[in-house]
């Protein structure tokens, strides 16, 4: 019963990574087709993705996708390890298990919301 909790909790930050990967992808894909602002000598206007601004907004939310990405694969192996222990009654490693699957469900899962809204924005 112990890891009915770990398993629910790593579902929900792997879906948190990928909720937020989708919508860095869309952000960044609208952003690198938008054309803004005329260019100086007529020719086609600049891409949103190329001012800097939007790259400051955008860049460090795809990292932030990349990340969440691997710490969901971290916690399925995390998971697989608490459970093959756990069946081997070694209850050692359950506590921090418990602890990093609740922190980081609350840190991406808000850090996703969040990052919806800036994406909103961009």
């Amino acid at each position: 019963m112990e890891q009915w909790f770990l398993y629910v909790r790593q579902t929900i930050v792997s879906d948190a990574s990928i909720a937020l990967s989708r919508a860095v992808c869309v952000a960044t894909r609208y952003s690198a087709v938008r054309r803004q602002f005329g260019a100086k000598n007529g020719g086609l206007e600049t891409q949103v993705i190329d001012y800097k601004t939007q790259q400051n907004r955008l860049f460090p939310l795809l990292a932030s996708a990349y990340a969440f990405r691997f710490v969901g694969e971290w916690l399925k192996w995390l998971y697989t390890d608490v459970t093959q222990r756990l069946q081997a009654k070694d209850f050692s490693t359950l506590p921090e298990a418990h602890a990093c699957t609740a922190g980081l469900k609350s840190l991406t899962t808000s850090f996703t919301a969040v990052s919806y809204q800036i994406e909103r924005l961009s």
